[in-house]
């Protein structure tokens, strides 16, 4: 299986999303699995808000695109067609102000590409990435996984059905500023049943 692991914390020493995430890795590894791609999302330099050019390129065909918009749209198709062939995904996502955080609502804007991971029709869009499998470990300092104030798993839920991935594992860590250890095993005995 081709899996595509991205990271979105900021912090590259001390992130427990970033610690079970190669745990995890190492467990689907030893199934013969295989990581293809790795994108680290603030230390990418893909990962940009872009400009009036980029949004203009998505709305514009091809044939028809400017010389800047095809410039502001390349790095966008890059990661949007990464995207679209990897099998799997490990999503390391901690949980800032309860929701994801800039890096990964950047990416994920950058990689929901009509044409690409999903189409407009006229009942309304529809993913183009189905059968394929997403693993998701959501870290929190404090706010309770499944809380009313989680904003994470709804949300990546959400996006991830909408592009047709629909057979998501959460792999939660939460309360980790509370206690460190309970919510580092928790999310353990979640990746050993793996």
């Amino acid at each position: 299986m081709n899996i595509l692991r991205i990271d979105s914390s900021p912090r590259r020493d001390g992130s427990v999303s970033r610690q079970l995430a190669d745990v995890l890795q190492q467990k689907l590894e030893a199934s013969g699995n295989k990581i293809t791609n790795h994108r680290d999302l603030y230390y990418d330099e893909l990962i940009t808000l872009g400009n009036e050019d980029r949004y203009n390129g998505y709305f514009t065909p091809p044939e028809m695109q400017t010389d800047a918009q095809i410039a502001a749209v390349a790095g966008s198709n890059e990661l949007a067609i990464e995207f679209a062939n990897a099998d799997a995904y490990i999503i390391a996502a901690p949980m800032y102000n309860f929701s994801v955080t800039a890096a990964l609502k950047t990416y994920i804007d950058l990689i929901s590409r009509a044409g690409i991971s999903f189409n407009y029709l006229p009942e309304g869009p529809i993913g183009l990435l189905k059968n394929k499998k997403a693993y998701v470990v959501i870290a929190t300092g404090g706010t309770p996984v499944g809380s009313e104030v989680d904003f994470v798993t709804p949300y990546l839920k959400t996006f991830l059905g909408f592009l047709g991935i629909t057979d998501v594992t959460f792999i939660a860590a939460d309360l980790v500023n509370v206690n460190l250890e309970e919510g580092i095993a928790k999310a353990n005995d979640t990746i050993s049943k793996i």
